[in-house]
């Protein structure tokens, strides 16, 4: 909230004495009610129960607590925020204290601004009358309205590069798994392989075998006919 000392009630004397606070005399800034139902400031009723703990008004007495510091009813706010007051500053009149900060902020002639251009070295401060006039031919507004477009650029790609970060990551993740799932596959083909010679030693073993029978049986075969020719000469 803007500083109340920069402006001044309209015929303060006619506000009511329920808007005003007991410990500050002013109408309420930031009020707030304490367990016994009594209103204040914020800041007045804080200050205040750090040098003691009961309430202020001679009728209560009571003991309090920040605890229970409550805020008051939306209408009750809303008759301070329609309090009529004057800028100390251009001395605009009839001015809904609610809407003095925007005021200042936005419409007040008589503020004083920075340049545009501080954050980057330019002195000036002056009335916002003053502050269009400064800005049309400041060095420091024009370049930090330079220095501006390039923080953008740089924040858009600083996005880009974190973008791209997190692909490549990504893909070297990816890149990992599809080689553990290859080295899995390798060590399966290997023992396919393993299994293959098995087989083919296997295979010839049995060949071998099945040579050997074969010529036993030729060997045979040999005998039986030469005993067949043994016989038929005996029977001659």
């Amino acid at each position: 909230m803007i500083s109340n000392s920069l402006y001044e009630y309209i015929d303060k004397e006619s506000i009511g004495s329920d808007l005003i606070c007991l410990l500050c005399h002013n109408p309420f800034i930031d009020p707030t009610v304490t367990q016994c139902g009594d209103t204040y400031c914020r800041q007045c009723i804080e200050k205040y129960m750090r040098n003691g703990s009961h309430c202020p008004s001679q009728s209560c007495n009571q003991l309090l607590s920040t605890d229970h510091l409550i805020p008051p009813s939306h209408n009750f706010i809303s008759i301070l925020d329609k309090l009529k007051v004057r800028c100390q500053l251009c001395e605009k009149t009839n001015i809904n204290r609610g809407t003095f900060d925007e005021h200042i902020k936005t419409s007040c002639p008589e503020c004083i601004l920075d340049c545009p251009g501080k954050n980057i070295g330019c002195q000036w401060f002056g009335s916002r009358n003053e502050h269009d006039e400064h800005t049309k031919t400041c060095l420091f507004e024009k370049l930090g309205r330079m220095v501006d477009i390039l923080y953008k650029v740089i924040e858009n790609q600083s996005l880009d590069i974190e973008k791209l970060q997190k692909e490549t990551q990504q893909q070297t993740t990816e890149i990992g798994q599809q080689k553990t799932e290859i080295e899995q596959q390798k060590a399966q083909l290997q023992q396919q392989q393993i299994q293959i010679s098995d087989i083919q030693s296997e295979n010839q073993t049995q060949k071998n075998g099945t040579a050997s029978v074969c010529k036993q049986i030729t060997i045979l075969q040999e005998e039986i006919n030469k005993l067949k020719s043994t016989a038929l000469w005996f029977c001659k």
